[in-house]
């Protein structure tokens, strides 16, 4: 597995940075420094990037997703919305993030949601962005099995507007609903901290790795000859590369909110 190239890049990295700076700039100086805190944690301890869902979100999920569908996949939350490069060159925002990874000896799929959009979404909002994430994963996984290895942003936008129109499909929702889901993230993304899918992705993979025991009724074997290939990737040496790369953002957006040691507590720089 492998960055894309805007996620190598050093000037991805400076431009992501100023983009959250310029969001952050809008906050509270408490809600900064909160902020800024929880990005040390996290870079220090990835696994708490995620934590597992109440009783009553799991059976919300898995009633609205279809238990059937999802019984093999770790149902997650975080604090964080995420963002990755969009073909516009500004950000795609998301609420949830489904991914699948080879731990050890087995392939886990995940899925984790903003736990602000779960608290605050109606029901077809929630079902349309299961349905997108579940939609998409299935299209990754078939583009494995015919070969394709690396997908630049352009691609990727439009994969995910395809899996998009055929999620609004499955569901329903209508364009009334859509257009209010997309407000709660715009409010949610002048709320909450916010991570480059990157760094999410491989705080995911760090969470199966160290609860492993525990989760290892969640485990599938590889199903066939592409999953055996697959599974000779280096998720534990990308998850660190990916872990560095947050630094350096971490780093950058520092710089770009040109913070002082009397504007938001010593001892940050």
């Amino acid at each position: 597995m492998a960055f894309k190239s805007e996620q190598n890049d050093r000037g991805w990295l400076t431009h992501a940075a100023r983009e959250v700076a310029g969001i952050l700039k809008n906050r509270d100086v408490s809600q900064i420094t909160t902020t800024l805190a929880f990005y040390e944690r996290c870079l220090n301890e990835p696994v708490s990037l995620h934590v597992p869902l109440s009783e009553e979100e799991e059976e919300l999920i898995k009633r609205l997703a279809g238990e059937e569908r999802i019984k093999n996949t770790i149902l997650l939350k975080t604090e964080a919305i995420i963002f990755a490069p969009s073909p516009s060159g500004s950000f795609d925002y998301g609420t949830a993030i489904h991914r699948r990874f080879f731990v050890r000896d087995a392939w886990f799929s995940i899925i984790a949601l903003n736990e602000a959009f779960l608290a605050s979404a109606s029901e077809i909002m929630l079902r349309y962005v299961l349905e997108h994430e579940l939609i998409q994963g299935d299209l990754y996984k078939e583009l494995a099995k015919r070969g394709l290895k690396s997908i630049n942003t352009d691609i990727k936008g439009l994969i995910d507007e395809e899996t998009r129109q055929e999620a609004i499909q499955h569901t329903g929702i209508t364009e009334e609903e859509l257009e209010a889901e997309w407000k709660l993230i715009l409010e949610l993304v002048n709320k909450c901290p916010l991570v480059p899918t990157h760094f999410a992705s491989a705080a995911l993979f760090t969470y199966i790795d160290r609860n492993r025991e525990r989760l290892k009724e969640y485990g599938l074997p590889s199903s066939d000859d592409i999953d055996e290939e697959l599974s000779k990737a280096d998720f534990k040496a990308w998850s660190l590369d990916s872990f560095k790369l947050f630094g350096l953002f971490l780093k950058e957006l520092k710089k770009e909110l040109t913070m002082t040691g009397a504007e938001y507590g010593a001892g940050i720089l």
